[in-house]
């Protein structure tokens, strides 16, 4: 009987340990499976508050460019645009920035990858620029140049750029009507989120001249 009462007691002893403070196991010490708090997800998604003025950083890598205006009438400059933000933006709209004597005859976007689908030079401007290029594209394609894949441009205006997408912004311009050379200060894009507005001028300065840059 004795045994069976210091058994009896050590039980309980050792029981009282495994619940006391110091000895007591949490039932899922590691957090394994558990619900993802609120606050934790309010941490990590970016919000339009966060974006700034600019969010898709198109003041970012500038360049200088002057060619002779084709005989077609007009020169395509492209611009390489990646979207970074975790929201959709929608082009509104695409002007030049302080032209003289230059009209934007057209602005249209392709799909690109993050290279673009044009490599400029390295002597043009310093070459490729990053998340944002600008080069001038041909005036014409070659017509012994193979096809790229579905890239046929549409219209800049209400495209959507999805997170994380990379686009060519390709714009035409012309010398205006009289003129000899024109210039832009860039190039400058109106778009828009959820009700938020933004505005970028990507600071390519574009000259055109009908006989030749100096």
């Amino acid at each position: 009987m004795a045994v069976r009462s210091a058994a009896r007691v050590g039980g309980v002893m050792l029981a009282a340990l495994l619940t006391s403070g110091c000895m007591a196991v949490e039932a899922n010490p590691l957090d394994v499976n558990s619900p993802r708090s609120q606050g934790n997800v309010s941490a990590v998604q970016q919000t339009v508050a966060n974006f700034g003025d600019d969010p898709l950083n198109l003041a970012e890598n500038g360049a200088t460019l002057c060619y002779t205006q084709p005989d077609i009438g007009f020169q395509e400059f492209t611009v390489l645009v990646h979207n970074e933000a975790l929201e959709t933006f929608t082009l509104d709209d695409v002007t030049l920035q302080d032209p003289e004597n230059l009209t934007l005859v057209s602005a249209e976007v392709s799909p690109a990858n993050r290279d673009g689908h044009h490599k400029a030079p390295a002597d043009d401007d310093g070459g490729a620029h990053g998340t944002h290029s600008a080069e001038p594209a041909p005036a014409a394609p070659s017509e012994s140049a193979e096809p790229a894949g579905p890239v046929e441009p549409v219209s800049a205006e209400g495209y959507n750029i999805t997170t994380h997408e990379y686009v060519n912004l390709v714009v035409a311009v012309s010398i205006a009507e009289g003129a000899d050379a024109g210039t832009a200060q860039g190039i400058t894009v109106a778009y828009s989120t959820g009700g938020s507005e933004f505005t970028g001028t990507h600071p390519l300065v574009v000259e055109l001249d009908r006989e030749g840059c100096v």
